[in-house]
């Protein structure tokens, strides 16, 4: 954060308290809960094809406990044990998602054959999902660190963008384009935030602009994804079926929806209703109340978010927070934007809610670090003096 910035806010604030944010708190239960009930609803039809109604239900259940605890545990301990071993993490996250693309790994067994997950008894671990946590708390330790260095183009700049580029072009090669570019465009947003100019940003985009036209034409199903998200109904029957049966989940849903369980799109039509398409799901049986209902739930942890991040003593702690909310509120608008068909289909989950292990524990860990941050806040009022907003787990 601008040090000018800081001192400026630091003549303007007081303390208020060690306190957690209690309306983050209950934002997370409610993420909870909603993603426990719609993935069991979501996923009824797809648990008794293989012959237990209730498997997802089971799998999504271990996985919110073992996220519970990891958000618990975050939100209590010192989170700079993560940022002092930044290096080892970086490391660590690299090699796994370095192991991914051999061969030998995908025969023994040890890798899913989508290439994206490690094989654990009968759970899968993404490493891209734990790539989102490394890769803001690596870069809110070097922008913080570097502070107005970062507009040096050498020094500053290129070798935190250097590693971004390399995590995420690793997880671009599993294929993953839709994780790897939210790696990349969160990253980008952290940097102009930091100080770096609107012109060495304008010309990153420009630069990425062809290497973004080979991704997406490199691959057959990624210009399909394109013709679908353009005109649907020009390929109603394959390029265009998974979103034309989101529309159709939000025509049935209506106002007030079809209630709980009764969605008909998850039971025949829609592929796998209980992972990037789940927010259709919950129109269905909801409606219109119910999707204004998850907007407004991610719009309010959005503004208690960044409420965190400004109020923070620290460019670190800044950093932290404002990447951490960040990831969460563009996963979320990408993922709805797919669902309504205002972006092209990505692979994106709903963060917190969708179906998956990785993503909810990855999610969980953001959301404990956001929420233990929340107890350094400070008042922006006028006060005479500044003092460090409680002890906050922060760990002095």
């Amino acid at each position: 954060m601008d040090s000018k910035r800081l001192d400026e806010a630091k003549r303007w604030t007081r303390v208020k308290g060690g306190e957690v944010d209690y309306v983050l708190a209950a934002l997370f239960i409610a993420f909870y809960g909603i993603g426990l009930v719609m993935v069991f609803s979501a996923s009824l039809n797809e648990g008794i094809k293989m012959s237990d109604p209730l498997y997802f239900l089971k799998r999504q259940g271990v996985w919110t406990l073992f996220s519970l605890f990891a958000f618990l545990l975050f939100a209590f301990v010192d989170y700079r044990a993560l940022v002092r071993a930044r290096k080892a993490l970086i490391w660590i996250i690299i090699v796994m998602l370095a192991f991914l693309l051999f061969p030998r790994s995908l025969t023994g067994g040890i890798v899913h054959p989508s290439r994206r997950w490690y094989r654990l008894f009968s759970f899968g671990f993404q490493p891209s999902e734990f790539a989102k946590v490394v890769l803001i708390v690596y870069l809110a330790h070097i922008l913080s660190k570097k502070g107005e260095q970062i507009r040096d183009f050498y020094r500053g700049f290129l070798p935190p963008f250097l590693v971004v580029c390399a995590v995420s072009l690793l997880v671009f090669l599993q294929p993953d384009f839709s994780t790897a570019f939210l790696l990349f465009f969160i990253a980008v947003i952290m940097f102009f935030v930091a100080g770096l100019d609107a012109f060495s940003i304008v010309s990153l985009i420009i630069v990425a602009v062809p290497a973004l036209y080979l991704m997406v034409s490199g691959r057959g199903y990624r210009a399909d994804r394109i013709i679908g998200f353009i005109n649907p109904w020009m390929d109603p029957t394959d390029k265009g079926y998974q979103i034309i049966q989101s529309f159709k989940a939000f025509a049935y849903g209506g106002f007030t929806g079809a209630g709980l369980g009764r969605s008909i799109q998850k039971m025949k039509y829609l592929p796998i209703p209980h992972t990037d398409y789940i927010y259709a799901i919950i129109v269905e049986e909801t409606g219109f109340l119910g999707a204004l209902l998850v907007i407004g739930l991610y719009m309010i942890f959005a503004y208690r978010g960044f409420v965190v991040a400004f109020s923070q003593r620290e460019s670190l702690e800044f950093f932290l927070a404002f990447g951490i909310t960040s990831m969460v509120v563009w996963g979320a608008l990408v993922n709805i934007g797919v669902v309504t068909g205002l972006l092209p289909s990505t692979g994106l989950t709903l963060p917190f809610i969708s179906y998956g292990g990785s993503s909810l524990l990855s999610n969980s860990i953001m959301g404990g670090i956001l929420l233990n941050l929340s107890r350094n806040r400070v008042s922006v009022t006028p006060a005479l003096g500044f003092e460090r907003a409680g002890s906050g787990g922060g760990g002095e």
